[in-house]
């Protein structure tokens, strides 16, 4: 198991503070004091690099938890947080970033020995596909853990997030400031905390604006979370719209029982299959429906027109989790931080005002 910063500063009798001036040749500690950290660190095994970090090693873990397996792949919106994280490691003064997937169907105890054997000094731990019962199995790992793009109520740890939310928030209401009161919800089939926040944000800012609450907001359409596979269950709806049947939600209500003028997306592949669906179908994207995304991927730039979306700063939330990290194996601190990353509106080509006969009266 790997020691830390706070096991030397315990078995010396000192605060992990005490201990990360010693190695860092900062004034503030007598003498007597500073030998005597440096000797039980070297009866520990410590070895000091001289770049600014106490450890007996100089790598991080990036683990990608993979539970359905339905979000977290290889998307540009991943690989900008793994640059991030790579980047920051270095930044910070760390040899080494290792990466690993770890998957939920697959023997734990054998890719927890995988882990050990890293010997990492923290883990950066990517919990999109998470639940709070998948956590313990790596705090059992001993070193410091940030996750990351996820959050629990139930566990004592530091989290870097986006604020889904308050992006939904801001895409629906930007939609309802244009005149759109008709206002649809694609949201993803895979059950994860984003999904969910963000239908959240939508049902606020549908109550704010529109004045409608969850059982009379114009309703949500559930696809699949790939491109082909939201154009594929998009397709499906408009068919079944035409032919009179309505698509049911996990919440076991109605879904979506009409095209309305404008719909809010929870990712752009997602926004990318229904926009390709409905101009298969013959609707005009934006004179017939308005659409707005959620990541800002590659994607938004390849479809016609381009997508307006909530942009997420993948790379900066890397960059973050490797900071907090980076603070917890140096010092001891009381304090757990959940960091919420705002999103930013990206205007392109798939929204417009709705056209006079397709407005309906009581926005606020």
């Amino acid at each position: 198991m790997t020691v830390t910063a706070r096991d030397v500063a315990r078995a010396a009798g000192v605060s992990p503070a005490t201990v990360s001036l010693v190695f860092r040749d900062k004034p503030g500690v007598g003498e007597k004091t500073r030998e005597h950290v440096r000797q039980v660190a070297r009866e520990m095994g410590f070895e000091y690099s001289g770049s600014g970090t106490v450890g007996k090693t100089r790598t991080l873990q990036l683990v990608m938890y993979k539970g359905h397996g339905e979000v977290v792949s290889q998307t540009p919106f991943f690989e900008d947080l793994t640059q991030g994280i790579s980047e920051e490691t270095y930044r910070q003064g760390y040899h080494r970033l290792a990466i690993s997937y770890f998957y939920s169907a697959e023997h734990a105890s054998e890719q927890l020995a995988g882990l050990r054997s890293t010997k990492c000094a923290g883990i950066i731990l990517l919990a999109t596909e998470m639940m709070a019962r998948d956590v313990a199995q790596f705090e059992r790992l001993g070193v410091p853990i940030v996750i990351l793009d996820s959050w629990f109520v139930n566990k004592h740890m530091d989290s870097v997030v986006i604020d889904n939310q308050r992006g939904a928030w801001e895409a629906t209401r930007y939609l309802a400031k244009l005149g759109h009161t008709d206002i649809g919800h694609v949201m993803g089939s895979a059950h994860i905390r984003n999904f969910s926040e963000r239908q959240d944000g939508y049902r606020q800012a549908m109550w704010q604006t529109v004045g409608r609450d969850f059982d009379d907001v114009c309703g949500v359409l559930e696809v699949g979370t790939t491109t082909p596979k939201a154009r594929e269950d998009a397709l499906a709806w408009i068919e079944g719209l035409e032919q009179g049947r309505v698509p049911m939600t996990s919440f076991g209500r109605e879904g979506l029982d009409h095209i309305p003028t404008a719909l809010f997306c929870d990712n752009d592949l997602m926004a990318a299959g229904v926009m390709r669906a409905l101009q298969e179908r013959g609707y005009r994207i934006p004179e017939d429906v308005s659409i707005v995304g959620f990541d800002d991927m590659p994607v938004c730039l390849d479809m016609n027109p381009e997508l307006t979306t909530m942009a997420v700063p993948a790379r900066r939330m890397g960059a973050i989790s490797v900071q907090r990290l980076v603070r917890l194996i140096n010092e001891e601190t009381s304090e757990v931080v959940r960091v919420s990353v705002l999103p930013d509106l990206v205007k392109r080509g798939t929204v417009a005002r709705p056209r006079t006969w397709q407005v309906k009266p009581n926005v606020r």
